[in-house]
């Protein structure tokens, strides 16, 4: 039986056993080989402060109080939790209306960590010439795109990048390929400040140092960036951007904030400054792109995957762990442990 990577308690992931289903007639069975991780966000879903006791409802998208029933539950073996993000292998199999691929095919895509993965036609891709470990990065890549696209980036903008894990690196790259004339990158990790450098940051900030709002403003004549991109998820790197961010500035905030807000005073320079606060497409779910229809799921990835291989979207470096499927089950006690080790890793799948 094939076997998978699956989240089965807080911080904890194991190897299960799994059965493929029969394919619909819109689908494709890849034989994956290499497969990717998102962490961030799986550990914001474990603290579950934001949704405990509630559920979401999709026709108001408003939180209601929730039914014990409805509660959502925390991994376990029984209930696991998939890992993956983005995912590369061969199509064995595709179903009766499939057009694009055929088996044999080499295609990368949104897929979990198993050694197959069953997805639909649209969500896959041609790898070609690609680099794996670039193009993995896809899925990160999907909601850094919409923070620049979103937040309405021109040529010229000063920039800050607030919280550096893989989304806001991507974010760095894509500012720097959408014309930024200056990019300030904060962060507590010194080898993602690194990274971000090499990204195209012309100054990188460590929070420990000094008031980073203040720093900010020097290094941008007194007056603070056009647009600040929040991606720490924590109520003090939202506050921070507040700080950062000019007279009728934008905030772009993809952070994935849990429970109360601690550390955040909009009675200061959100109020004073009269700034403009936005959550892209890609952050949550039960919306659509500010462009849709125009710009879908399949024209965003499109674009990304088209920029990597122009290089033009620089992810050379964020992967920088790989691991086989057995000890990848120690990469979330990895990650807390020693967090600036790594910053997005993958798993090989090819025995």
């Amino acid at each position: 039986m094939p076997r998978r990577l699956a989240v089965t308690g807080p911080y904890e992931a194991s190897v299960l056993e799994y059965e493929d289903r029969v394919l619909d007639e819109n689908e494709v069975l890849v034989r994956t080989e290499i497969a990717s991780a998102k962490h961030g966000t799986t550990f914001a879903m474990l603290d579950g402060r934001s949704f405990a006791g509630k559920r979401f409802d999709l026709e108001r998208h408003i939180f209601l109080d929730a039914e014990k029933r409805e509660a959502v539950h925390s991994p376990s073996t029984e209930t696991p939790w998939n890992t993956g993000t983005s995912g590369i292998g061969v199509v064995e199999a595709i179903g009766a209306g499939v057009t694009r691929f055929s088996p044999g095919d080499r295609v990368v895509g949104v897929m979990d960590i198993r050694e197959t993965n069953i997805v639909r036609e649209e969500w896959i891709f041609p790898l070609g010439d690609l680099d794996p470990l670039i193009a993995l990065c896809m899925e990160p890549a999907y909601v850094s795109i919409h923070c620049v696209r979103e937040s309405n980036l021109r040529f010229g903008d000063r920039v800050a990048v607030i919280g550096l894990g893989a989304l806001g690196l991507l974010a760095v790259s894509i500012a720097r390929a959408a014309g930024a004339d200056k990019i300030i990158a904060v962060d507590l990790l010194p080898k993602r400040r690194a990274l971000a450098a090499e990204y195209g940051a012309e100054v990188t900030l460590d929070p420990r140092d000094g008031d980073v709002g203040l720093k900010i403003r020097e290094l941008t004549n007194d007056m603070g960036v056009d647009i600040t991109i929040e991606l720490t998820g924590n109520y003090i790197g939202l506050n921070t951007a507040i700080i950062s961010t000019r007279v009728g500035g934008l905030i772009c905030s993809a952070g994935f904030y849990q429970g109360e807000a601690q550390g955040l005073f909009l009675g200061r320079e959100w109020h004073h400054n009269r700034l403009t606060m936005i959550v892209p497409h890609g952050c949550g779910g039960g919306h659509e792109s500010r462009d849709y229809p125009y710009w879908d799921q399949q024209r965003a990835f499109e674009t990304i995957l088209a920029m990597m291989r122009r290089g033009q979207l620089n992810a050379r470096g964020l992967i920088n762990k790989v691991y086989s499927l057995e000890e990848a089950t120690r990469a979330f006690q990895h990650i807390r442990e020693q967090p600036d080790d790594i910053i997005k890793f993958a798993v090989d799948l090819r025995n």
